[in-house]
């Protein structure tokens, strides 16, 4: 039989396993203090060896850095360098000192837990739940290669993040702003009623301005990874194309007159990508801001405004999430849930008026 007794040094009765693994190597647990546990042992790995679903126990020895190398050089590239560059931060100060050098197999979920309660007290809730993605990412790798079974941070309770009260602009304020702008007008009206990102619209070219169909053509961006930058896809790869409201078309058309098809619509002084300006500084969108007497708003809040004005037109999810960029209707919904309850509200009396010109019910 492969269940055998054994005595210790004291005395004890115990109970060693013997069987073979699908490689045909000799294995031995000990240790069992009942027959009955080392017969339930074994016929597990019976199951899990007929399952192809048996783990070596000397996988869960390997250290989770070991593993994480693994996966960050797997992220490298496959996903935005920014991207990359934010996974990489975050193993390094968040989460490599704490977990790095433990055996995947000796980690629980309890702990995990534990850590991530701890984190979210100091730590913002978007830290907090991309060093949570990091070591659950690299708990993934292992069972994906067998070396654990589960996933120990699978199912942990993780912070909620806090939805920014925001600062929409009217289409009266825009203009405002974008009046008190100088030379950078016609990058405030894009800003303010299109809706790029700032990365968008600083790597915008004169090619891919359509002026005869109104349409801007988002193929690029300019991001920063560390303290480098450069040209990529825009966020989510989500290449569109984006309509413009004609007097928006006018400042545009301006901006690229002398130009040539792979010159850059809006530029620095010097010629070269704009860098996003900030709401505090003394830079000339802090002058604009101050200048034009609208609330203060950093450059992304355009984006938003630029949302903001889109559906109080009438624009539907769909076509707010095209013109955004977005990934799916369901990220437009979530990150502008308080503007579509107002359009929810006006579709009900607009019903209300269908339904008394129809007739009393």
């Amino acid at each position: 039989m492969p269940i055998y007794s054994y005595n210790t040094k004291s005395g004890d009765k115990l109970y060693r396993v013997s069987y073979r693994d699908p490689n045909h190597i000799q294995r031995t647990k000990r240790g069992f203090r009942r027959r009955k546990d080392a017969q339930d042992y074994l016929a597990r790995m019976t199951t899990y060896i007929a399952d192809n679903d048996y783990i070596d126990p000397n996988a869960g020895k390997t250290l989770v850095r070991q593993f994480a190398d693994t996966w960050l050089k797997g992220k490298k590239n496959v996903v935005k360098p920014k991207y990359y560059g934010d996974l990489e931060c975050s193993w390094r100060v968040h989460v490599r000192d704490v977990w790095g050098d433990r055996e995947i197999a000796s980690i629980r979920h309890s702990e995990i837990q534990t850590w991530v309660s701890e984190l979210a007290q100091q730590r913002s809730a978007t830290i907090t739940i991309r060093a949570h993605g990091v070591l659950k990412g690299v708990l993934d790798l292992a069972v994906r290669d067998g070396s654990i079974r589960r996933n120990p941070a699978d199912g942990c309770q993780l912070p909620r993040k806090q939805r920014k009260d925001r600062t929409y602009l009217t289409p009266t304020q825009v203009l405002s702003l974008a009046n008190a702008s100088g030379n950078y007008r016609a990058l405030i009206l894009t800003l303010g009623f299109c809706g790029l990102r700032w990365g968008e619209v600083a790597a915008l070219r004169v090619k891919h301005v359509d002026v005869q169909n109104n349409w801007l053509k988002v193929r690029l961006s300019w991001v920063r990874s560390g303290r480098k930058h450069f040209e990529g896809a825009p966020k989510t790869w989500e290449i569109r194309d984006v309509p413009v409201p004609r007097q928006v078309m006018e400042a545009i058309k301006k901006q690229c007159e002398g130009k040539d098809a792979e010159d850059l619509v809006f530029t620095s002084p010097s010629g070269g990508h704009l860098r996003e300006q900030s709401a505090k500084n003394h830079g000339w969108y802090a002058r604009a801001l101050r200048n034009s007497g609208v609330p203060t708003l950093t450059c992304h809040d355009l984006r938003h405004t630029a949302a903001s004005i889109a559906i109080s037109s009438g624009a539907n999810v769909k076509a707010v999430q095209r013109m955004l960029g977005h990934k799916n209707a369901a990220m437009t919904l979530d990150t502008y849930a308080d503007l579509f309850d107002t359009d929810l509200d006006n579709v009900a009396t607009s019903i209300s008026n269908k339904i008394a010109a129809a007739g009393t019910i």
